[in-house]
């Protein structure tokens, strides 16, 4: 169901109450095109039937108020739709073509009381009709008034003012000359006509305010179209007004006269403004609109406008002058007082004049002072592209050098006229490197990346040399430039390459030496086990079984350093495990009955503490594994099950090692420091080698605890 219509845009919408959705229904919008087109075939078609059919003064008559009926309905009906287009927001131009609507609707309705005068066989001229027609004068001014005007200075305003006043002035010298005067002698004794007379009269005058008020006030961009369409129309109705008013005193006039056609070409032009502005001032003569603008921003004709209103005066005293007309007096007067307002306007220009020379002169010395500072910055960031200390050059978005400082002609070996704007940067990479320079460039310029900004690449410069370079890229701000700064690292770089050389190969003979001293260790072994094969006594044998243990915990430290990446410390917790299994295959008889157990972290140990923590390792689990457990040995009775534990913990700022067994413990008179067996002296000795602190316990077995730190050496 529609409950309401309404009016957008010069488009009829009716609104549905189920869902409050707009339903458009037929366009009625009319384009301006389409409407000038109408006018046009509305002129042509008055002519052809004013001669065609105007045999004689009725018929025209007859034709002239039919078709002016027409116009002005036709016109009445757009500017009620051009009213009702026009938002609420805009309150003073609804306003606008509301009075101009009404305007045109009085002019209808005098037409009907025209007709009506004439039918009822009474004088139209006094009839009410032209009461109506002279009300529309004031009307069409109120809504030009109303139009927004564009924004002026305080003095603006006041020549503008001036200017209006001129004019009009000029104006009333005109219509005294050829309407006002000879009205007053004609209609001496006629009240009546008098009073129309000098209604048109002022009439013509509110035209002429209208006309000059949109040509200097209400002329702005976004109300170019309908403000020319109303300034056209303005003229075209002060020029058939003033003949209308100069038949009337000289009584020619007759209805359906030849100069009704400009009241049909003014009132169309109204029309056409208010189709203007229902299509949003989108018209189809837009280079025609576009031209006037310019002429009109391009070319200040008001101040023109006081010379013209002299002109006028002045020619009106001369055509006095010659005709020895009885009005040369009042004409004297009043182009008197027009030169005065002239040398009045003149003299607000003159001040106006001043303050935009002090303007001007304001506006001189800022730019005078922006282009020294601009001259003074561009000399500073030169003298710093200039001295940077390294070679800096900037990219346009082509990839073309656009600027380079002098290090970066020593680092090329061009000069600076053979590389700006000629040649690219891509020129000067080598080409292994271009790719990725170019993915570099494309990540900085196209994505907006900040990284990478540092990176090496290899130049080749005049000469064809490779040198090694370190650059910086930045993107300029506001641009698809980039800044970038170029150090040559080539001295540097060799050197870094000699120095990773000499290390190698240092790495590899410290390798090389441990591999030896591993060996020798092992041949030394070895000897000390084929020695051991020729020795009898058991407490001899021990003897050589201890030395090559001690000798092998040693060599496992050096065989370990040489196939390791790290020739300088040991992975202590897997040397661990090695030598314990080792020991393990040595003095273990029944490996059934005794089992190792390991809690160790992963700790990396320098090596000057592994060698002797190594040995001290090797004392405490060779003793454990040879006295803590008797039925180890052969012929002994097997009814305990041995455990033997190893802890490896970081502790406070150092670091705990613990040997523990579940044996038979120590003997109850032990005392480290005056215990004089080389396995313990050993154990004394090189844990204060390690800055290190030895503790023991003996309950339900042995336990042994070393404390120490890495740092001895460091």
């Amino acid at each position: 169901m529609i409950i309401a219509v309404e009016y957008s845009n010069g488009r009829v919408v009716m609104i549905a109450e189920e869902d409050n959705e707009k339903i458009p229904t037929k366009n009625y919008t009319l384009s301006f095109q389409r409407a000038g087109i109408f006018s046009v075939l509305f002129l042509l078609l008055y002519v052809g039937l004013w001669f065609g059919l105007g045999s004689n003064h009725n018929t025209q008559a007859v034709i002239s108020f039919f078709m002016v009926s027409i116009v002005y309905l036709a016109v009445t009906i757009i500017l009620y739709f051009t009213t009702k287009s026009i938002g609420s927001s805009e309150k003073r131009l609804k306003a606008a073509w509301g009075f101009l609507t009404c305007a045109v609707l009085v002019s209808f309705l005098g037409n009907l009381f025209w007709v009506l005068s004439i039918f009822s066989n009474q004088n139209p001229t006094t009839s009410f009709a032209e009461v109506l027609y002279v009300i529309f004068y004031p009307l069409f001014l109120i809504g030009v008034l109303l139009f927004p005007s564009s924004k002026k200075t305080q003095i603006q305003q006041l020549k503008h003012c001036f200017d209006l006043i001129i004019i009009i002035f000029s104006f009333m010298l005109m219509f005294w000359i050829f309407l006002l005067a000879p009205g007053l002698k004609n209609f001496s004794g006629n009240f009546a006509n008098l009073v129309i007379m000098l209604s048109y009269v002022l009439g013509g005058l509110a035209l002429v305010f209208a006309m000059f008020d949109l040509l200097l006030n209400r002329l702005k961009e976004d109300m170019h179209g309908p403000v020319v369409l109303l300034l056209s129309s303005t003229l075209i109705l002060l020029i058939t007004n003033s003949i209308y008013i100069y038949q009337f005193i000289h009584n020619s006039y007759f209805s359906g006269d030849p100069s009704d056609i400009g009241w049909i070409i003014g009132y169309l032009l109204i029309g056409l403004a208010g189709v203007s502005q229902l299509n949003n001032q989108k018209i189809k003569l837009d280079i025609l609109i576009e031209i006037s603008s310019n002429i009109y921003r391009n070319y200040s004709f008001t101040s023109y406008l006081a010379v013209a209103g002299v002109s006028v005066g002045y020619l009106s005293l001369v055509w006095a002058y010659n005709t020895n007309s009885s009005d040369l007096y009042f004409l004297e007067l009043g182009v008197g007082v027009l030169i005065i307002l002239v040398v009045a306007r003149q003299f607000v220009s003159i001040n106006e004049n001043k303050n935009l020379y002090k303007q001007a002169q304001t506006e001189i010395a800022l730019r005078k002072e922006i282009s020294k500072n601009l001259t003074d910055s561009e000399l500073a960031y030169r003298t710093i592209f200039e001295n940077t200390g390294t070679a800096t050059v900037i990219i346009d978005e082509d990839d073309v050098i656009a600027l380079s400082n002098t290090e970066f002609e020593k680092l090329s070996g061009y000069k600076k006229g053979e590389i700006e704007d000629k040649k690219s940067w891509k020129e000067f990479v080598v080409k292994d490197d271009l790719k990725l320079m170019k993915k570099y460039n494309q990540i900085r310029i196209l994505e907006n990346e900040l990284d990478p900004q540092n990176y090496d690449f290899r130049l080749k410069n005049k000469n064809g040399e490779i040198k090694n370079v370190y650059a910086v890229a930045v993107l300029m701000p506001g641009s698809n430039s980039s800044l970038i700064s170029l150090l040559d690292v080539t001295d540097q770089k060799n050197a870094e390459d000699e120095i990773k050389r000499s290390l190698h190969e240092k790495e590899i003979l410290l390798k090389e030496i441990h591999h030896r001293v591993k060996n020798n260790l092992t041949v030394i072994s070895s000897l000390l086990n084929l020695q051991s094969r020729y020795i009898k006594d058991k407490d001899d044998l021990k003897m050589f079984m201890e030395s090559q243990s001690r000798a092998k915990s040693m060599a496992i430290i050096h065989q370990k350093l040489y196939s390791s990446q790290d020739l300088k410390h040991i992975d202590f917790d897997d040397y661990i495990k090695t030598l314990a299994r080792d020991i393990f295959d040595v003095y273990v008889q029944n490996p059934s009955e005794i089992n190792m157990f390991f809690d160790v972290e992963d700790i990396k140990l320098d090596i000057n503490t592994s060698i002797p923590l190594g040995l001290i390792l090797n004392e405490l689990l060779t003793n454990a594994l040879k006295y803590a457990f008797p039925h180890n040995e052969p012929g002994v009775s097997k009814n305990h099950e041995g455990k033997v534990t190893v802890k490896l913990h970081r502790r406070d700022e150092g670091y705990r090692l613990i040997v523990e067994d579940n044996g038979v413990g120590l003997p109850d008179d032990f005392d480290m420091n005056s215990n004089t067996s080389l396995g313990i002296q050993l154990i004394n000795t090189l844990t204060q080698q390690i800055d290190g602190h030895v503790s023991y316990c003996s309950d339900n077995g042995t336990k042994f605890i070393i404390d120490f730190k890495d740092n001895l050496y460091s």
